[in-house]
């Protein structure tokens, strides 16, 4: 696990933004798949719940993390209203916020587990290494939208 890519696998996608007219960030491919906006709503969701998921894992006795639907959350909460700026402030403090508490953690700290009520027992370092990789997921559904827009203007 490398910490040092747990705070700065956001990196690509701030810059991938950077270059993105209106048309393209609310772009949806179809009408079951996230805009680029309703992704970064998303992962704003996500970060918030891995700050509540590490500190189960290192503070609770019986550690049990529930499960949200991802697509009910989008619909029911409306991501594409909610508003871009906030959700990219919100990636930023969190995973800053985030990092900051697991780079104080001992190596035995990240054997530590908890239960997720559909992933089973997960221990802390799989959950990181999750968050990593969930990131690294929607770069590249992120680039699809992009390509997938462009190749229908």
């Amino acid at each position: 696990m490398n910490l040092t890519n747990y705070l700065n696998n956001y990196n690509e996608i701030f810059e991938v933004l950077k270059n993105l007219s209106e048309h393209q960030i609310n772009y949806k491919p179809a009408e079951n798949k996230w805009s680029v906006h309703e992704i970064i709503t998303h992962l704003a969701d996500t970060e918030i719940q891995s700050h509540v998921r590490f500190r189960t894992i290192l503070a609770n006795k019986d550690p049990y993390m529930v499960y949200h639907d991802e697509m009910d959350w989008s619909i029911i909460l409306d991501y594409a209203k909610i508003n871009l700026e906030e959700s990219l402030e919100v990636i930023r403090l969190m995973r800053k916020v985030n990092y900051n508490l697991l780079s104080r953690l001992k190596p035995a700290d990240f054997k530590k587990k908890g239960v997720h009520s559909t992933r089973g027992e997960l221990s802390l370092e799989n959950l990181v290494n999750f968050y990593i990789d969930h990131v690294d997921k929607h770069l590249i559904q992120i680039n699809k939208n992009i390509c997938s827009k462009q190749e229908k203007v």
